[in-house]
This record gives C-alpha cells, structure tokens and sequence, in this order.
C-alpha cells in the first residue's frame, strides 16, 4: 500500500553551485525552547531556528539562505556560522545582533527549523525527535505569520493589504548592503 500523505517538511533546491538544498520544519507549541536555543547557540545543532511570525512565505528563508551558503562557499560570511547568516540575511539591516534577535527563537513556543542538507550531510533527522512540540504542514506557516508585525520590521508600515509583501521584503533583504532602508 503506498502512502498518500504529504510530507510536513518543505524541500527547496538552493543554487546548484553549493550542492545544497534547504530543508523546513515547523513546530507549534514547542515545550523545550531553552535547550533548543542553546543547542543552537553552540553549535551543537546544525540549524536555525527561525520566528515564524516574520516569515511569510518559505521563499522568503530559501532566498536567505540562498545568500548564506553562496557567502560561505565565496569565504565572504558576515557572521561567524552559515545558519547566524541565514538569521542575518533575512532582515533588512546590516545591525547583526538585531538581525538575530527579531528572527531568532528567544521564548517563541511556535519554531521555523532550517536545515541545510548536502549530499553528505542532513542533521535533521536526528534532531526533530528531540523537539518536543506538535509538527505542522508547512501549508499552514500563513497561520502563524504576523503580517502587521513583518510589516514593521521591514518598515512597509504604509503598505494597504498584503499582495506585494513577499516581493517588498524579498527586495529590501537583497538590496541591503547597497540601500539603507
């Protein structure tokens, strides 16, 4: 009998340069936050965690993690880590401890995971048993995105409805280290 569910996770080819492809997880009412923090923090996780709440399409991450595996393949990482610069490139400013702190997980109970998986090397599998939270579609990360917040990270205040918003944000990420914003 073959199985006809989807899988929760998301898969997005990254630049076919790096080899690497990026992997989505999300978590709803995670109970260990402080341990997954600090697992991250020190590396002994290979992956970040990610507010959902400003993220508002996974092409959003794919296009900052994109940019990070390409800065470490060229030696050219703002931040000490691939996944710090993943956290980095998301936002709109060139500020790094801001930049982590409002897309990294402080207290956050819902959690974006971001793998980056190679040929040789794909983490998640042994760290998603240890997240003790209740997994979710990726079709359902619109649920937990806070549009009015996004919008005021990414100083898109004035901006009525939400049609343009993933293009808007796409853009200030990108153009970031040329335009101050």
């Amino acid at each position: 009998m073959v199985s006809t569910t989807q899988p929760k996770y998301q898969i997005i080819e990254l630049d076919p340069d790096t080899n690497t492809k990026l992997k989505l997880y999300l978590f709803k009412n995670v109970q260990n936050v402080e341990m997954i923090r600090d697992n991250i923090i020190h590396g002994v996780w290979k992956c970040t965690g990610i507010k959902p709440g400003l993220i508002i399409d996974p092409f959003q991450v794919a296009v900052a993690a994109n940019k990070a595996v390409l800065d470490e393949k060229r030696d050219a990482m703002v931040t000490r880590s691939v996944y710090t610069e993943i956290l980095y490139n998301l936002s709109a400013t060139k500020n790094i401890s801001q930049s982590l702190l409002k897309f990294g997980i402080h207290k956050d109970m819902h959690i974006l995971f971001c793998f980056l998986v190679t040929e040789d090397q794909d983490t998640s599998s042994e760290i998603i048993p240890k997240i003790e939270g209740e997994m979710c579609s990726m079709k359902d990360l619109s649920k937990f995105t806070s549009f009015e917040e996004t919008k005021h990270v990414y100083k898109l205040n004035h901006l009525k409805g939400n049609e343009r918003l993933l293009d808007l944000i796409v853009s200030k990420m990108a153009t970031k280290a040329f335009v101050t914003h």
